[in-house]
């Protein structure tokens, strides 16, 4: 079945873009607003890469995703990540270790793309901010899991 545009037709040098719109049913997740506001507190409101501290650019991700059985919206199942940071770690472009060391995907090390990528390739072999309170800090269980995910995708 084709979306609401079918990605297969060419565009043609000329061909005009015709506004198209659908209605879409989404699952909507309730509890992430307030996973959101317990992460992001516990990681000083900052990138625990990064340590950008714009809560606009900042996401709560799960380490473990909520799918999951083991992905409770839980602060030790959560990262204060920022949206690039983010979208890495949802894609295992970049992982975080049990020990809490930041991997990044060794194609991601070899690529010379610019300032962006290298926001990305300087976080390799770094530490995580954690969290003050260890009961807040990320599971070293579920960052197991996690972690094996990402080494199985590089």
């Amino acid at each position: 079945m084709v979306g609401p545009y079918d990605e297969r037709e060419p565009l043609l040098p000329g061909d005009p873009i015709e506004r198209r719109y659908a209605v879409r049913e989404t699952r909507v997740r309730l509890h992430q607003a307030r996973f959101r506001a317990r992460v992001l507190p516990a990681y000083a409101n900052q990138c625990t890469i990064c340590r950008l501290k714009e809560t606009r650019l900042l996401d709560a991700a799960h380490i473990v995703p909520d799918s999951e059985l083991s992905g409770e919206p839980m602060i030790s199942n959560g990262l204060s990540l920022c949206s690039i940071h983010d979208r890495a770690y949802d894609e295992d472009l970049v992982g975080v270790s049990p020990d809490y060391e930041v991997a990044v995907h060794p194609r991601l090390l070899e690529e010379e793309d610019g300032p962006m990528l290298d926001l990305l390739k300087d976080a390799h072999h770094s530490t995580i901010l954690l969290p003050r309170r260890r009961s807040s800090r990320p599971a070293r269980e579920l960052l197991a899991v996690r972690f094996e995910r990402f080494r199985s995708a590089a």
